[in-house]
């Protein structure tokens, strides 16, 4: 496993051997002379396709790419794996927002926007989309595309398929209600994000994962054919809820590097090179390097980790997400012709690990005890890790309470990096004297003949029921569960364990209805993807009815209470800093605030490896990656565009 301070060797080495360009994966050189792959300059020649250098930007708004190891060769097809119709999998790798991580996560860098510009006071941000970049149909990209997404998806109140963004509703103080920002073109290639209050965030926001500015992709000369506004021969918007879906759409245009060119549903997908891709290598050579993407859909984990040993898969990051499989990947290398990414991590601060419900829902006496430190300290202190640890990970994991992603940058800093050690300790030893203290103070200091701790306000047995789920490993989870449900008999807490299918376990989470119940916690940024310690975003764990009257503005879910308060005006008075150094600070105190008043996540372990495997000849892959948090972008930011097959 990659813990934090070999990390940061490596991100030291990387610094001094390859310099910063190379960790950034961008540089400002212009080559002289633009190449391009086979298969397009075949079409060239035919007159099918227009020349390379017209095909791209303008050439000061080219993205150049530095390959990780060296300019890459043209062709091939990567084999792939995606675990359903939604292809996250796969959005993963075609990673290109406007902003996006650099490849060592250690900074914000122009995407697919060549970049951005504050008013003053940081209540407008100013969008300058790269002039010239094309749809990989070849229509201009411009802001009548923006300005579709916006008025004509996101505003439409008959077309609820595309919602305006929770980033452009903005709230002064909490219970007000959240003011939409609004949109203003300003010419072809630029565009205008206004607010009520200072919102230094947004930039940032836009290069989380993929679902921030998946919806706002939207090139309105293919869309607009099956919008009721513009063709009066739709009657409704269904077919149109369909095609805006592009990797399910064959001939949807993308900005990506490939575009969607075969989709069998429920059986596989095929992308093929976008012959209008913005970036190219350091040579001039237009990406990407590889000519397809194959992807099989395979639901079945078991399936999906045979079909890699097997050797029919050349990319997997996420397909097989468990450590426990790490051993059979080890095993089967040479047999299967691909090689065990071993820099790559999960960079979870806590799998397995729980959330304790704040705002449950049907009965007062549980949700009153839920909210007591004693009773949520008792439980963590009653838990034996290193057991744990040694039964679901072969001892693979770190022991430690639930933290987000060790090596976020909010713990750079020696003053965070000092924080998260704090953290990570809080209460995650094993101590079941002081357990048994912490469940007394709590008002559960009675007990029948069985042992059991007895509830105040009736007298009957306690009953904590525990939500699986498949968040984290449904195996790994109902493991994990039955140790817990036998380590916390040892302190008198009747643990009932609730298996149920995933749509009821979804729904009890979403209505705030569950007790206890498993996640996976992981996050880099905590201004992008507030939900785990800020009461903001779209889903908050702890706190499900209080932030949704905050994000409601008090019309739907239940009035915070004082720490929710005061996590809200952390958040908001983050968002009105443009120094993103002075925000780390704000993080801090936000996580004191847990530590004081919780744990309202229990951890078991961290710091797990993941069983991210390549072709042998598949290359161009950094040595170091991380895979938990989502928001990232990995491997996306590690532009997969130029990997490429060493012949």
């Amino acid at each position: 496993m990659l813990r934090h301070t070999e990390f940061l060797t490596r991100r030291l080495m990387a610094l001094l051997l390859g310099g910063l360009i190379a960790l950034v994966g961008l540089v400002q050189a212009q080559p002289a002379v633009f190449s391009e792959a086979p298969m397009l300059a075949e079409r060239v020649a035919a007159g099918a396709l227009p020349p390379v250098a017209e095909r791209l930007p303008i050439p000061e708004d080219v993205v150049v790419i530095e390959p990780v190891e060296e300019v890459g060769q043209y062709g091939g097809t990567i084999r792939t794996l995606h675990t359903g119709p939604g292809m996250g999998e796969l959005k993963m790798i075609m990673y290109d927002p406007p902003v996006r991580w650099n490849r060592d996560y250690t900074a914000y860098i122009p995407g697919l926007f060549r970049g951005w510009e504050f008013n003053e006071d940081g209540t407008s941000v100013t969008f300058f989309m790269r002039r010239g970049l094309k749809w990989s149909d070849g229509y201009p990209f411009t802001t009548e595309d923006i300005l579709f997404w916006w008025e004509d998806l996101a505003l439409n109140p008959d077309f609820g398929a595309v919602m305006p963004p929770w980033w452009a509703f903005v709230a002064p103080t909490p219970g007000a209600t959240p003011v939409l920002g609004t949109l203003e073109v300003v010419d072809r290639y630029t565009f205008r994000m206004n607010f009520a209050v200072p919102h230094w965030n947004v930039p940032y926001i836009l290069a989380s994962g993929f679902w921030n500015f998946e919806p706002m992709m939207a090139p309105k000369h293919f869309l607009s054919q099956f919008h009721p506004r513009y063709n009066p021969a739709v009657a409704d918007y269904r077919e149109l809820e369909i095609k805006r879906l592009w990797n399910q759409t064959p001939g949807h245009p993308t900005l990506f590097a490939w575009h969607t060119v075969e989709y069998v549903p429920g059986e596989r997908v095929v992308f093929e090179r976008n012959p209008f891709y913005w970036k190219v290598d350091t040579a001039g050579n237009q990406l990407p390097y590889v000519d397809r993407l194959v992807s099989t859909e395979v639901p079945e984990a078991e399936t999906r980790l045979l079909k890699i040993i097997g050797g029919e898969v050349d990319l997997a990051f996420r397909e097989v997400p468990s450590p426990r499989d790490l051993p059979v990947i080890l095993d089967n290398q040479e047999r299967g012709g691909y090689r065990w990414l071993e820099g790559w991590i999960n960079g979870a601060g806590g799998w397995p690990m729980l959330v304790v419900n704040q705002d449950f829902v049907g009965d007062d006496y549980i949700r009153t005890l839920q909210r007591d430190k004693n009773f949520m300290r008792g439980l963590s202190l009653s838990i034996d890790r290193e057991m744990i640890n040694e039964a679901i990970w072969f001892g693979l994991g770190t022991v430690q309470q639930a933290t987000i992603t060790e090596q976020s940058w909010h713990f750079e800093p020696p003053e965070g990096r000092a924080l998260f050690e704090e953290w990570a300790a809080w209460y995650a030893d094993l101590d079941l004297d002081r357990a048994n203290q912490y469940l007394d103070a709590a008002g559960l200091d009675q007990r029948d003949a069985a042992g059991w701790r007895l509830r105040a306000d009736n007298g009957q047995p306690l009953e904590l029921l525990l939500d699986i789920g498949e968040w984290g490993g449904a195996e790994v989870n109902a493991e994990t569960a039955a140790l817990l449900q036998a380590q916390w008999r040892a302190v008198g807490i009747r643990v009932v364990l609730n298996n149920a299918p995933t749509p009821e376990i979804d729904r009890r989470w979403n209505e705030g209805t569950y007790m206890v119940r498993f996640v996976h916690m992981a996050e880099m940024d905590l201004w992008t993807f507030p939900d785990w310690i800020f009461p903001i975003g779209n889903e908050v764990r702890a706190w499900p009815r209080q932030a949704l009257w905050l994000r409601t503005g008090g019309a739907q879910g239940e009035e915070p209470g004082e720490i929710v308060r005061r996590l809200f005006e952390l958040y908001m008075q983050g968002i009105a800093i443009p120094n993103i150094e002075d925000r780390h600070h704000l993080v801090w105190e936000a996580i004191r605030i847990h530590m004081a008043e919780g744990p309202f996540y229990i951890g078991i372990t961290a710091g797990l490896p993941m069983p991210a495997t390549a072709n042998v000849n598949l290359r161009n892959i950094p040595d170091f990656g991380i895979l938990g948090p989502w928001a990232p972008g990995g491997p996306g930011n590690t532009n997969p565009e130029q990997y490429f097959f060493r012949q």
